[in-house]
């Protein structure tokens, strides 16, 4: 029997020309058709195989080629910006407060109120007083701003010529406070008080910008009417301190932060004391009346003086 033997090479050649579809349906003799349909069968399948191998190279082939496609445009895109961390801000402690201008270790500052302003001598005053502390401001201006930009004596001056009456009628009724409470010694008093304001105006430390404030009220005072001048003084009372009040505050300021401040002081809560009458007994005395009498003296109740007790004169000044 005559058998075949298939050539896989030949048979890889004959699936790619097609040379299969040209033995369909052809008889050759005995066994060799027979072999030759057993053999058709194997290339079939090996041919299947191959194309399958083909096929599996080209897909993983085209994958690659996709791949690399892929790879090659990713080296195109920008890539995007790094992020940047948020810029790192020192923290920086504030400077320390400066010293005033005209300021020096060691100075004194009016005590501060509860509100956070300053005692001056502008507090709680009447119609009359706001009147003639305001005279008296703009005297120390006239008499102390040559130096520190002038233009004050000219319009005080006019001030008080053509407003003669009307002041003089505010100070006789300020005077008039002062002698009501009756102090034997109101005008000592009186004129302690108005050495005290004219030295607060007088500071040389604020003097320029006490001077600044007084052309401005100094030119507007003599347009007042006389009826408007205790509410017009009130006003400038408190722009005229307020260069001191300033200042005080820059001066506080700059010692408590080189100098803390120490901690209020709390007095003491005073304790009333009263008198209380001490009972003394003396001792008893012995009078011999005779050789066999004896008599008790009785005892006797007074009060023990305060140690303070002092005589004060009626209506005294306060001090």
């Amino acid at each position: 029997m005559l058998t075949y033997e298939p050539n896989p090479d030949r048979l890889r050649q004959m699936v790619e020309v097609g040379i299969f579809s040209s033995f369909q349906g052809h008889a050759w003799n005995g066994n060799i058709c027979h072999s030759w349909t057993v053999h058709l069968v194997w290339a079939k399948r090996a041919a299947t195989d191959y194309l399958s191998e083909t096929m599996t190279v080209r897909a993983n082939f085209g994958w690659g080629l996709l791949g690399g496609l892929a790879l090659a445009m990713s080296g195109c895109v920008t890539p995007p910006a790094p992020v940047q961390p948020p810029p790192v801000v020192a923290t920086l402690s504030p400077p320390p407060p400066p010293m005033p201008a005209g300021g020096y270790i060691g100075m004194n500052s009016p005590t501060q109120r509860a509100d956070g302003t300053y005692f001056t001598p502008n507090l709680d005053n009447t119609d009359q007083a706001a009147v003639w502390h305001l005279r008296n401001a703009l005297n120390v201006a006239a008499l102390g701003c040559d130096q520190a930009g002038g233009g004050v004596v000219e319009a005080y001056n006019a001030w008080i010529r053509t407003h003669a009456a009307v002041i003089d009628r505010y100070y006789q009724a300020y005077i008039q406070e002062w002698q009501a409470p009756g102090w034997w010694d109101w005008q000592r008093v009186y004129d302690d008080n108005q050495t005290r304001i004219y030295n607060f105006y007088a500071q040389p430390a604020m003097r320029a910008a006490f001077c600044a404030v007084a052309r401005v009220e100094v030119a507007q005072v003599g347009q007042v009417a006389d009826a408007d001048l205790p509410a017009f003084a009130r006003a400038a009372l408190l722009r005229l301190d307020r260069p001191f009040v300033e200042f005080y505050a820059a001066f506080d300021a700059w010692r408590d932060y080189y100098q803390p401040a120490p901690p209020p002081v709390v007095p003491p809560t005073l304790v009333r004391t009263i008198d209380v009458p001490i009972v003394v007994t003396p001792p008893a005395a012995v009078a011999t009346l005779d050789a066999n009498d004896q008599v008790a003296a009785a005892t006797e109740t007074w009060f023990a003086p305060a140690p303070d007790d002092a005589l004060v004169p009626s209506n005294p000044s306060p001090q």
